[in-house]
């Protein structure tokens, strides 16, 4: 049911975005990144975006998933510290007493986009005689 949340999160911003430089741009690719706590696994909001976005403009746009930071508190030592992956043990002084202090579920990180190619002007071919 997350991931659902998300992939409707992606195609509003997508949207947005194409709405605002018009049919000048293609989108290619968006960013995201997830929480290593997350019930959402890359895979799955993988899959679920794919079938979001089928049968829409965004059904090329590539997704690429990349693992969030918790921000983390040992109890014992007081340092603070970033972690890709959960941890259970601080890495300074070994305490399992570690509580998170900063956790975001899901972000955007960026949307890349390509000019569209202009075509070329169909030109009316002289008949010569």
């Amino acid at each position: 049911m997350h991931d659902f949340k998300f992939c409707q999160e992606i195609l509003a911003a997508l949207t947005e975005k194409s709405k605002k430089s018009g049919k000048a741009i293609k989108i290619k690719s968006v960013r995201v990144a997830l929480s290593p706590v997350s019930h959402v696994t890359p895979k799955t909001l993988e899959e679920t975006f794919r079938t979001m976005a089928k049968n829409t403009p965004f059904s090329t746009v590539k997704l690429y998933v990349s693992p969030l930071k918790l921000g983390i508190k040992c109890e014992a030592c007081k340092k603070g510290f970033m972690v890709e992956r959960p941890t259970f043990i601080c890495p300074e002084c070994h305490s399992p007493s570690l509580n998170i202090i900063y956790q975001k579920e899901f972000a955007i990180d960026s949307i890349e986009c390509q000019k569209k190619l202009k075509k070329p002007a169909k030109t009316k071919s002289k008949k010569r005689r």
